[in-house]
């Protein structure tokens, strides 16, 4: 049954059965496109095109640009072929998704979700609901306009096994979403009735657990500022930047050559112009970095259904993300150092380390493996750790300082190599002023600053069934997770540690390890045991 066919059927059943409830519309159009292979709308053209052209630009095209800066002279004055080269570049993609689109299918059956794509190298996706962990929908810029969205599920094994459904009304992603996950948790609430075709609706109210003001967004765009790596993006053009920039400010009669004239301008008054062009420049920056946080955590909220953690947010592209509670291996309280001055913290529940579908980075913020609450306070971080894991506030806790010679460790190897070369660099240049002098030496304290700021961060607590972490270096990162989630403990000990009694012990969980060094060998090997025995007599479900 084609797209416009469904619709036309779905208006006549509300026009002939007006008293048709939501849950049997969105049972009517499940039923259509269950049991059968189906196509997704030719909107998945245009998934398929801005996946490839991200893709290329992220992975390929970052790579080049030196050489793009190098000929920029060359391509500018030759703007005939570069747009030549645009068109077949784009047209290439055109063609590609439209093929992709073409032999994409998927199909649902009772237990599981099909899927079929490739144009040379097929592939056919068989994925059991059983191996699902999340199902997020996900509505673009692009889909907003008529309803659309795509599913992503997320599987507890590699990124191969996961699967997106693309192009599929909203309403039809939600109803397949709760078909998934009523199946694979065999939950009473809203399940399908095949003979009537109706969903039957009995479930838990969902619960508002915390939602973020735009006031709030701003604050997490100033204190999480990630425009540098953008920055560094653009490092082969800034010659051409500074050109155009320089050119403009002229045009409307602004000279900044004069601006910043030093044999023409007194100390202070010179001082001044270069404080204020820096402040201009870093008011752009945070400019920037306020704007991403904006757009990817716009009308943020995070509720809670039954055992299950829901995350909604987005300007452009709408993201709902859905975690379980028996899921969430670890809590993370991230905090930078304006952090610190204002009272904030980010929060970050952990599931495991699935790279997300398509090859994205782990550490993406819309990663279905983690959930994030941006920039909440210190009372509403311990709230949410304590719904959640039901253990104490970080601040109400006495960690427990590692051994000091983490310092003699950091400073062996990497820190004293990286000394003994600057300096050498230094004085063999035979040229070091008193000025030099200074600079050197604060260099040098600044290093062994660091390295003890870091010893002085790191703290460990033990307490029934939890573990407690702390550690950082100019900001502080606080973890706790459940002893029950481990999956491997390693024990080491080196050469070095044996003689003061003084181990290393690794808690290794889906979401990654963590790591607590240099703590007393008998107490690391008392912990250890404690997590195995633990984990072998209870079996505690850290799936």
């Amino acid at each position: 049954m084609s797209e416009t066919r469904q619709n036309e059927h779905i208006k006549s059943n509300n026009e002939t059965q007006p008293l048709l409830t939501q849950p049997e519309i969105d049972a009517n159009l499940t039923r259509t496109h269950a049991q059968e292979w189906s196509r997704v709308s030719p909107l998945a053209i245009l998934y398929f095109f801005t996946k490839t052209v991200y893709g290329l630009v992220s992975g390929v095209l970052i790579y080049t640009l030196p050489a793009f800066a190098a000929g920029y002279s060359t391509i500018k004055e030759n703007p005939v072929y570069l747009a030549l080269g645009l068109i077949a570049f784009f047209t290439l993609i055109l063609i590609n998704s439209i093929a992709k689109y073409w032999f994409y299918l998927y199909k649902f059956t009772d237990e599981r979700v099909e899927i079929k794509q490739g144009v040379f190298k097929k592939s056919h996706l068989d994925l059991p609901f059983k191996k699902i962990q999340n199902v997020k929908v996900i509505q673009p810029f692009y889909y907003r306009f008529n309803q659309y969205s795509f599913i992503e599920l997320d599987t507890a094994g590699s990124a191969q096994q996961e699967a997106k459904i693309v192009a599929l009304p909203l309403r039809l992603a939600e109803s397949f979403k709760q078909m998934i996950l009523q199946i694979k948790t065999n939950e009473p609430a809203n399940t399908l009735n095949k003979e009537s075709g109706c969903v039957e609706v009995h479930q838990d109210k969902e619960t508002l657990l915390n939602e973020r003001s735009l006031m709030d967004l701003v604050i997490h765009g100033i204190s999480n500022n990630r425009v540098w790596i953008f920055l560094g993006f653009l490092a082969p053009f800034y010659n051409a930047i500074g050109e155009n920039i320089g050119l403009a400010l002229e045009s409307v009669g602004i000279d900044l050559m004069a601006y910043l004239d030093y044999e023409s301008l007194s100390v202070g008054l010179f001082i001044l112009h270069v404080l204020s062009l820096v402040m201009l420049v870093m008011l752009v920056v945070v400019s920037f970095s306020v704007i991403g946080s904006i757009f990817v955590f716009y009308k943020y909220k995070l509720s809670r259904l039954g055992d299950r953690y829901i995350r909604r947010s987005g300007l452009l592209t709408k993201h709902e993300v859905s975690m379980r509670l028996s899921r969430i291996q670890v809590a993370v309280q991230q905090q930078d150092w304006l952090d610190l001055v204002i009272q904030r913290t980010n929060l970050r529940f952990e599931q495991n380390m699935n790279m997300p579908v398509g090859g994205g980075q782990a550490g993406n913020i819309n990663n279905a493996s983690k959930l994030i609450v941006p920039s909440v306070t210190i009372t509403e971080s311990a709230a949410l750790i304590q719904d959640a894991f039901n253990v104490k506030r970080f601040d109400s806790i006495v960690f427990t300082r590692i051994s000091k010679r983490l310092i003699i460790r950091i400073l062996a190897f990497p820190i004293m190599p990286i000394l003994v070369l600057v300096n050498a660099v230094v004085l063999q240049s035979g040229e070091t002023t008193i000025l030099g002098w200074g600079i050197l030496s604060m260099f040098n304290t600044l290093l062994v600053g660091l390295v003890y700021l870091r010893w002085w961060r790191w703290g460990y607590h033990f307490e029934k069934g939890f573990i407690y972490i702390r550690k950082g270096l100019i900001g502080v990162n606080y973890y706790v997770f459940p002893v029950g989630k481990t999956q491997q403990v390693v024990y080491q000990q080196s050469v070095f540690m044996r003689p003061h009694n003084l181990a290393d012990i690794n808690y290794v969980l889906a979401s990654g390890f963590h790591k607590v060094p240099l703590i007393p060998e008998y107490l690391a090997r008392e912990q250890a045991n404690r997590a195995l025995l633990i984990v072998a007599r209870d079996k505690p479900v850290w799936m």
